[in-house]
């Protein structure tokens, strides 16, 4: 399977759609030697829950996804649907993460998710 063999709705209807849509895709096309998760900061929360996370460092920002690449790289990827834009706590990180060398990108649809990940060799390559 190639990195580009896998046709899905390219607008999702929401950033979790998407981002489930990455996870799965993942699942089969992501090297062996990349570990990714995701960062789940969305979503809404008591107001107790939401203090707690603070508390306990959870801050504002982060990308909904990281990958841990070979050669001490990272990569972060935030997932938007059309329409979507980037907070300024997103667009912070998304500087701080450039500055320091990071790969960041933003991707709207599956398409540009893969063609981020495969551009920073986080994607099994065609067999011959």
């Amino acid at each position: 399977m190639s990195a580009n063999s896998k046709t899905v709705n390219a607008f999702p209807v929401s950033e979790h759609e998407l981002q489930v849509s990455l996870c799965d895709y993942l699942d089969i096309m992501v090297r062996p030697d990349v570990f990714w998760f995701a960062i789940p900061n969305g979503g809404f929360r008591s107001i107790g829950v939401a203090m707690k996370l603070k508390r306990e460092g959870v801050r504002r920002g982060p990308s909904d996804m990281v990958f841990v690449l070979p050669q001490g790289r990272t990569a972060w990827l935030e997932l938007k649907v059309k329409g979507g834009s980037l907070s300024d706590d997103q667009k912070l990180f998304r500087n701080v993460c450039l500055t320091n060398g990071h790969h960041w990108a933003v991707a709207k649809n599956l398409n540009e998710a893969i063609e981020f990940l495969a551009s920073v060799d986080a994607l099994k390559t065609r067999a011959a």
